[in-house]
């Protein structure tokens, strides 16, 4: 793993200490800041591995890292809803079960195989990875207009594959506001 994501886990766990960070401070011009808040639950190490069997210890390192620094839950809650939320093992194992039961009733069968490890609540969108794809680049956030037989073509032709590792420090150094 990067030091620039030990850093980032570490700077979003101060804002999670602190339940606030300041995406834009308008206090001198008499404006209310612009501030995001979270919902943690940190994860036992029981239940971190209870997530590792459920995915066959099959994700990145760098997935399990945050969960055991950070937990599970909702980030950058804004005035009506947050940015993305990361499940916990009861909700993983429930809405993967629902995306299986999606790729089974499809009309083309999925060549691929994804473990959704959370949503985007602005859009809708699963995040998860691509687990029959190699690469270490084999994480995104999926668009939820595209049935999932869809998902890995569509992100092969945006170009928009990534490592779980590299998406969170975007997210952190960008306060939340590039998730997508």
């Amino acid at each position: 793993m990067k030091t620039e994501y030990f850093n980032a886990v570490n700077e979003l766990k101060n804002w999670i200490l602190n339940n606030k960070v300041i995406i834009e401070d308008t206090s001198y011009r008499n404006e209310k800041a612009d501030i995001k808040t979270f919902k943690i639950q940190n994860i036992s190490t029981e239940e971190l591995q209870d997530i590792k069997s459920l995915t066959n210890n099959n994700l990145e390192d760098s997935y399990y890292y945050f969960l055991q620094e950070i937990g599970t839950g909702q980030f950058f809650i804004g005035e009506y809803f947050a940015k993305f939320e990361l499940y916990n093992l009861e909700q993983l194992k429930n809405y993967n079960a629902l995306v299986q039961q999606e790729i089974e009733g499809e009309d083309e069968a999925s060549e691929d195989n994804y473990f959704m490890i959370g949503s985007h609540l602005s859009m809708g969108d699963w995040i998860g990875f691509c687990t029959t794809k190699q690469d270490t680049n084999n994480f995104d956030v999926y668009c939820h207009e595209y049935p999932i037989c869809e998902y890995a073509e569509t992100s092969n032709e945006l170009k928009s594959w990534r490592s779980f590792e590299d998406w969170i420090i975007k997210v952190v150094k960008t306060k939340g506001e590039e998730s997508l």
